[in-house]
């Protein structure tokens, strides 16, 4: 019963070794060889970069104001819409200013009304003046012509005295009343220059009113401007979201108070459809001339290492990076994460392609560099070739020219190979009889 599995092991091991010893004879002792065959397919030229996961768009949402937080309405992780709350400032002072401003436009606009009523109150002044000066020249006028009738009679009297007519009383009287008609003239003449005075001054006064009631006309919109301002300042109290999207961070808890200097100071993060993801990778200088937008790409994250997701070159920013005097420049991939899989700040190991083609036959890197010990290469052979296995088992050198180079494989431009060949990949060490059942010697 223990002799039995020793006998089948020994024969799948003498199986074994009659599959990987068929190689080309180099001497007595003929060396193992290892072999991948010629295949057909695409084959794509990649640079590995590395960079982060981030929402294509992210907000940082402040304050413009100071004051005491009374509420939050959002946490972590929380969908959002546009300008819905999501926190507010203590909101007393801010709606106590609006009141205060309020009651200011409704003084200024009652001002108005008082000044406009004083308008009106000079306009009538200047009209009673401008109407007393033409009373006041109709008074001079007969004064003018009473005076000039007393003269007429005062140098009637005159005469008549001289022919010894009337009596010297009635020539005095005359004189009397001529007398007091020159003085109501004069008296009419002073009226009416006083009056002049009065319509001057009655138009000052328009003119004056006019201009408070201008200003006071100008005041109103400076207050409702304070007022507006207030009520932005109270509006202010509620912060909002600026667009739709995922709460990715939160800076502040009901109760602080939050300080503003001479920035909005940050109290909210928010990223705009997860389900659209940027990846900012690093690329050095010898790398960046290869890549241009449009370019597909392929990447890995540590949560997900048997998963391949797939990208494109969006952007390939022109700004450069410099540390310790490596310069790097920034290239922006698109990607979709409608499975929420990805999440802001993964590492992703990128694989940028740079050249794809499709249908041509594929050698490993390593039939390239395979190299058979104690085979020597004449001038002839000297350029780029694999070493084919023939069809009795040993080794020939085909000289190929290759194309694009991947990660593993190469495609070749010319080369007498065929789909299905096999070409040596690398020599094997030859296992003794002992060591193919597993039994080793020594300490």
């Amino acid at each position: 019963m223990r002799i039995m599995p020793i006998i089948v092991a020994l024969g799948g091991i003498s199986a074994f070794v009659a599959a990987i010893a068929v190689a080309p004879t180099f001497g007595s002792d003929p060396p193992l060889f290892r072999y991948s065959s010629i295949q057909r397919g695409s084959i794509e030229q990649t640079t590995t970069v590395t960079g982060a996961l981030q929402p294509v768009k992210t907000i940082e949402v402040g304050s413009q104001l100071s004051g005491q937080i009374s509420r939050v309405y959002v946490d972590f992780n929380d969908n959002v819409l546009k300008d819905q709350p999501l926190g507010q400032i203590d909101p007393r002072s801010f709606a106590a200013k609006v009141e205060e401003a309020k009651a200011a436009v409704e003084m200024a606009r009652a001002n108005v009304e008082l000044e406009q009523a004083k308008l009106d109150r000079a306009l009538i002044d200047l009209e009673n003046a401008k109407g007393s000066k033409a009373v006041l020249a109709a008074k001079l006028e007969s004064a003018q012509a009473v005076k000039a009738s007393a003269q007429r009679t005062l140098q009637r009297k005159l005469s008549l005295q001289s022919q010894s007519v009337v009596a010297a009383i009635t020539v005095e009287d005359a004189q009397t009343d001529f007398t007091a008609r020159l003085a109501q003239e004069r008296e009419a003449e002073a009226l009416v220059s006083l009056n002049a005075y009065a319509v001057g001054g009655a138009a000052a006064d328009v003119r004056r009113v006019e201009a408070e009631l201008l200003q006071a006309r100008t005041a109103v919109p400076e207050k409702e401007a304070i007022l507006r301002a207030a009520e932005a300042d109270l509006d202010r109290t509620i912060i909002r979201s600026p667009i739709d999207g995922v709460i990715v961070g939160r800076f502040i808890n009901e109760g602080q108070t939050l300080a503003v200097g001479l920035e909005a100071r940050t109290a909210f993060l928010v990223a705009h459809r997860l389900e659209d993801m940027e990846i900012h990778a690093q690329v050095d200088e010898a790398d960046i001339g290869r890549i241009v937008a449009g370019q597909g790409a392929h990447f890995t994250v540590d949560s997900y290492p048997d998963r391949r997701f797939e990208a494109i070159v969006r952007q390939v920013r022109k700004a450069p990076q410099t540390q310790q005097h490596v310069v790097t420049y920034t290239v922006v991939l698109s990607t979709s994460n409608l499975d929420g899989a990805l999440l802001p700040g993964m590492t992703a190991l990128v694989k940028i392609i740079i050249d794809r083609q499709e249908d041509v036959l594929k050698v490993p890197v390593a039939a390239l560099r395979f190299q058979p010990n104690g085979a020597r290469t004449n001038d002839a052979q000297a350029r780029v070739g694999v070493w084919l296995r023939k069809p009795d088992g040993s080794l020939g050198r085909v000289a190929v020219t290759v194309g694009t180079a991947g990660t593993e494989q190469v495609a070749l431009k010319s080369g007498d190979l065929a789909e299905g060949s096999q070409v040596a990949v690398g020599q094997a060490i030859r296992p003794t009889g002992m060591e193919l059942l597993g039994i080793r010697f020594g300490s």
